[in-house]
């Protein structure tokens, strides 16, 4: 099928008045992040049936009439494993196109595993193989070839058809409501905000300090998370997450010691007196982080919940990675102990009639 490269706001106009009546579009886009804090968006596919198109941000200044489609709440918008495309628009738009609906988790609800990858969904259910040499190209970089092109277009233009096979599929066996349940949960877990304060609970194997190196583990964290954000330059690109732990760790006085644990020259010089102030700062009392294994019947508890699981996946033919997972287990632990928490996903939702069949409560 033939698509039009937009490349001016004339253009997206135009093609936005295509699409503004449309029940559906299916979207994607193409990104670089490698260096940076933030995707920098190098290209959106659009389709909505009929209308394929491949918008070209490099140019466009107006995207209004863009915008006002990817919020009306009449139009789907199908996506296939869309976490990092809600970072996308949320970075360069500041909005997250509603309502999603993703094809990752709608087959989920079938015979597939729950990170199924677009192209062997498409090859299951349509019988076509797709190419996806040009996955690691440099999508900032112009002219795009046309290979780049095909490539990209590729990814909305059968998603409409697989989507419509999906939602088939789940009306039968009566499990469209749940995993349109499941994209919503998944979409507000993604859009939940971050308080910058906690940029130390992401730092690998941070619960092995305690005290005063977790106080200074926690400013640290936040210092790295506030400057990333600001000068847009990846998080471990600034100073990595090991290294970090090993400073707060061993709270060094000087910036020979710095270097000595592993920050690099140029690190050293650009932030490496900065990180030496941090650590004279008062220290705040961080509670040590509780890993879940150490909470009471940790063990008894997620061994039930992964024998009602079998049960549960016997019984519907669902799989048991989808009914629960690790976060689910931690989740429901959490609020057993302190039900000041949120009701746990297993307790609500299309989960709820399945677990407590099993007298879990």
């Amino acid at each position: 099928m033939s698509y039009q490269y937009i490349t001016t706001d004339e253009e997206l106009s135009s093609y936005c008045l295509k699409i503004a009546n449309s029940n559906a579009i299916a979207l994607d886009t193409e990104f670089v992040r490698t260096r940076t804090f933030y995707p920098q968006l190098g290209l959106i596919q659009v389709f909505d049936g009929k209308h394929a198109a491949l918008i070209d941000p490099v140019n466009i200044n107006n995207w209004q009439d863009f915008l006002a489609i990817l919020a009306n709440p009449t139009i789907e918008k199908y996506f296939h494993s869309c976490s990092e495309d809600i970072d996308v628009f949320l970075s360069t738009f500041n909005c997250v196109p509603t309502p999603i609906i993703d094809s990752q988790i709608l087959a989920s609800f079938l015979d597939n595993p729950v990170s199924s990858g677009y192209a062997s969904l498409v090859n299951k259910y349509l019988g076509i193989e797709l190419d996806k040499s040009e996955t690691r190209t440099d999508w900032l970089k112009r002219p795009l070839t046309e290979k780049q092109c095909e490539y990209a277009i590729n990814d909305v233009l059968y998603l409409f058809q697989l989507m419509e096979i999906l939602k088939a599929k789940l009306t039968t066996n009566h499990y469209l409501d749940a995993a349109y349940q499941e994209c919503q949960s998944a979409i507000a877990r993604k859009c939940k905000p971050f308080d910058p304060k906690d940029a130390y609970l992401n730092i690998g194997n941070s619960w092995q300090l305690k005290g005063d190196s977790l106080g200074q583990l926690a400013k640290l964290a936040l210092w790295r998370y506030q400057l990333a954000k600001s000068e847009n330059i990846a998080l471990n690109f600034v100073v990595h997450e090991a290294v970090l732990f090993k400073i707060a760790r061993f709270q060094p006085s000087s910036l020979a010691e710095l270097d000595k644990l592993g920050m690099k020259g140029k690190e050293v010089r650009l932030y490496g007196p900065t990180i030496l102030e941090i650590l004279q700062e008062p220290i705040p009392n961080i509670p040590p982080i509780k890993r879940i294994n150490s909470y009471p019947n940790y063990k008894e508890t997620s061994d039930l919940l992964k024998q009602i699981t079998e049960k549960i996946s016997s019984q519907t033919g669902l799989s048991r990675e989808l009914i629960l997972s690790k976060r689910l287990i931690s989740q429901y632990i959490k609020w057993k102990i302190d039900q000041n928490e949120s009701m746990p996903e297993i307790l609500s939702g299309w989960r709820k009639p399945l677990f407590e069949q099993y007298g879990l409560n």
